[in-house]
């Protein structure tokens, strides 16, 4: 396995690791964010190591944006799971990227190039500073940055904050959802016909 692709595979690893740290009893957030920061950086070196030592690969480059969805998945799910932000958020975030997800193996497999947009780079770097910023007031309201940041943390109410933030990240990904569907049309209309209607495309 080359060794951008092995960061990349270090994210995903480091996901259900993230996870357990948050929904420990106590929680151990501190160490949650260390993980998470750690896996973030993975995300922008991966891509560097393989341009650099041109080791860019078709498994890579699926791999990549798989590993961010299911880092950013998990970090919704264990906020869901303690209350921060509601379910049904998260059902949309991840049903969301699982259909790209399912589209990109059909366009892989018929060799179709698949279109994507600076808005979709955009929507996981707001995913990613969401849920840092969580970790933030989470970490501070417990006193580790200091008193003034402690009580600056337990004096904002960080449900409000979570779900006025989760609410932004679910409009952006709906709207970079649509935005895939209709840069992707031909692929998706190929994918119902073949697979769904169980037609030749050529044919339809």
């Amino acid at each position: 396995m080359k060794f951008p692709t092995q960061l990349t595979v270090l994210r995903i690893v480091l996901a259900p690791l993230f996870y357990t740290f948050f929904i420990l009893d106590p929680p151990q957030y501190f160490w949650a964010a260390i993980v998470f920061v750690l896996a973030s950086v993975t995300d922008w070196y991966d891509g560097y190591f393989a341009r650099k030592l041109k080791l860019v690969s078709r498994f890579g480059s699926f791999l990549d944006p798989l590993a961010d969805k299911i880092l950013t998945s998990i970090a919704f799910i264990a906020f869901a799971a303690v209350g921060l932000i509601p379910v049904w958020t998260v059902l949309v975030i991840i049903g969301r990227d699982l259909i790209m997800t399912m589209l990109r193996v059909v366009a892989d497999v018929h060799d179709i190039p698949v279109k994507t947009s600076i808005t979709a780079k955009i929507k996981t770097f707001l995913q990613m500073a969401f849920i840092v910023s969580i970790l933030i007031v989470l970490i501070g309201s417990e006193g580790t940055f200091g008193n003034t940041l402690k009580e600056f943390a337990r004096a904002v109410n960080i449900r409000d904050i979570a779900y006025w933030g989760i609410l932004l990240v679910v409009v952006l990904t709906v709207l970079t959802f649509m935005q895939y569907v209709y840069d992707n049309a031909a692929l998706i209309r190929m994918a119902i016909t073949k697979y769904i209607l169980r037609r030749s495309p050529q044919n339809p």
